[in-house]
């Protein structure tokens, strides 16, 4: 081997942490009956007209003809339309029935009424299912995407430790690898910029027709004129684009690495195309959970690490009973208290309040705490993530209200959200107006923008070459 003897690959994407958005379901079941339930909602399959709450009128349908039904949906043209208008999430304080009925243009509801009457569903049921394929087809595909990623790194990663020269191995890994570096990039593109039309209120289905037949440098450049992508990761995120095309339709290119001679440049690709990956998921709002655990609010914060703590101890009175009781039993420990301090990586050697550590030398006890306080980090994520998921504001902008709260500055957002902080400046007068009492509880005040916020000259000189 040369200089690439110990090569150590920097990833910008926490495959550990990353966090990948709850995919929708829904079920049929025969209870008395063919069932369909859709999340916490069950339908009883009864003729149109009828009063579902009347058991003797539940359809004669087999399960399977009920199954059939629902797939026959798959490939109706009406029912595909009401499906992409449909947002990604509905907030907690809503009635999901509710705020879909409200999203919805008044052509998506007449066409979701109109296939009840000619199918077994009742149109709640029918609005609760396309929610569901909704989340499916437009939040499930990037993350599938984003699995095989995550895979195909980790593979392509290892061959390069492993071996000291680019054989053919490496260079199937590399071309997989970019392929589905650039699918992924494309998925999340795509994805950001029909959010962020639809958060615009264009709820047309010729929106989603145009943005889906744009290029993919076209929607790159839309993100790019709407300052949420800057000018430097759409240049670097072309240059993968760019690679991609090369690899694919010049075969000596492809077969040669596009003349790449060590380990360690294919490396520095990785790195840099992981780079431009983790900026799209983080602007999508798919990768926000540990930049608002580190730098949100102390309201937030306090919240959330109580919800967290208060479900580990649900899951260890089921699961770790034992362990649990022993935690309880002492008496330095507070465990309902436990807090930490969020800005540091490992919880269990900083804990601020909840265990005096003070003269303490039980190793057993400690190894119980440490592996308690280690499921309550990830709760802690998984509550930021839930929090995310049922406010009435996007991902993106649940991030950027709590940091705002905590009172950091627009740049510093902007750096640790990878965007623009004039779309900082943006969103938060979005936020301003659009937060419901959900968000306010949980950050207590909501800053105001206040007074004029004029572009430098230099600013103004960057975007030029956007």
């Amino acid at each position: 081997m040369g200089d690439d003897t110990d090569l150590g690959l920097s990833f910008a994407i926490d495959a550990e942490t990353v966090s990948l958005s709850p995919i929708g379901d829904f079920q049929v079941l025969d209870l008395e009956g063919p069932v369909v339930i859709v999340g916490d909602a069950s339908y009883r399959v009864v003729p149109v007209g009828e009063k579902s709450d009347q058991s003797e009128d539940v359809r004669e349908l087999s399960v399977d003809e009920i199954r059939a039904a629902l797939s026959e949906l798959a490939d109706n043209d009406d029912f595909q339309s009401i499906v992409d208008n449909c947002p990604t999430n509905t907030p907690l304080v809503y009635d999901d029935i509710d705020y879909l009925t409200r999203h919805l243009s008044t052509n998506s509801l007449q066409k979701c009424q109109k296939l009840s009457a000619n199918t077994p569903f009742d149109k709640e049921l029918l609005l609760q299912v396309a929610y569901v394929e909704r989340q499916n087809s437009l939040v499930g595909h990037s993350d599938n995407v984003l699995e095989y990623y995550l895979e195909q790194r980790a593979e392509i990663a290892e061959k390069l430790r492993s071996t000291d020269e680019i054989d053919s191995d490496v260079e199937r890994s590399f071309f997989s690898y970019l392929l589905l570096a650039s699918a992924l990039i494309e998925e999340l593109t795509t994805e950001t910029v029909l959010n962020e039309l639809f958060r615009e209120e264009a709820r047309l289905d010729s929106i989603t027709e145009h943005v889906r037949s744009m290029g993919h440098a076209k929607r790159l450049e839309k993100l790019c004129d709407i300052q949420i992508l800057t000018g430097g990761d759409h240049g670097s995120l072309v240059e993968v684009k760019e690679r991609r095309n090369n690899l694919v339709h010049d075969a000596q290119k492809r077969a040669g690495l596009d003349e790449l001679e060590s380990r360690r440049e294919v490396a520095q690709i990785l790195e840099q195309t992981d780079r431009c990956a983790s900026v799209l998921l983080t602007i999508s709002g798919k990768n926000i959970e540990s930049v608002i655990a580190k730098r949100g609010c102390d309201p937030y914060i306090e919240h959330a690490q109580s919800e967290a703590v208060a479900d580990t101890i649900t899951t260890w009175e089921q699961e770790n009973p034992e362990r649990l009781s022993k935690l309880h039993d002492c008496e330095r420990a507070t465990l309902e208290g436990i807090r930490w301090d969020t800005e540091e990586s490992d919880p269990g050697n900083n804990i601020t309040e909840g265990f005096t550590f003070n003269g303490f030398d039980d190793k057993e006890l400690y190894e119980i705490l440490i592996e308690f306080v280690s499921d309550v980090s990830q709760a802690f994520l998984d509550r930021i993530d839930a929090d995310a998921n049922e406010s009435n504001l996007d991902r993106f902008d649940f991030a950027v209200m709590v940091l705002l709260c905590a009172g950091h500055s627009h740049e510093e957002i902007a750096r640790w959200l990878e965007t623009d902080k004039k779309y900082v400046q943006r969103k938060e007068n979005v936020i301003a107006w659009r937060a419901s009492q959900f968000e306010k509880g949980l950050v207590e005040e909501i800053p105001r923008p206040e007074g004029p916020t004029w572009p430098s000259d230099t600013e103004s000189d960057d975007q030029d070459g956007c």
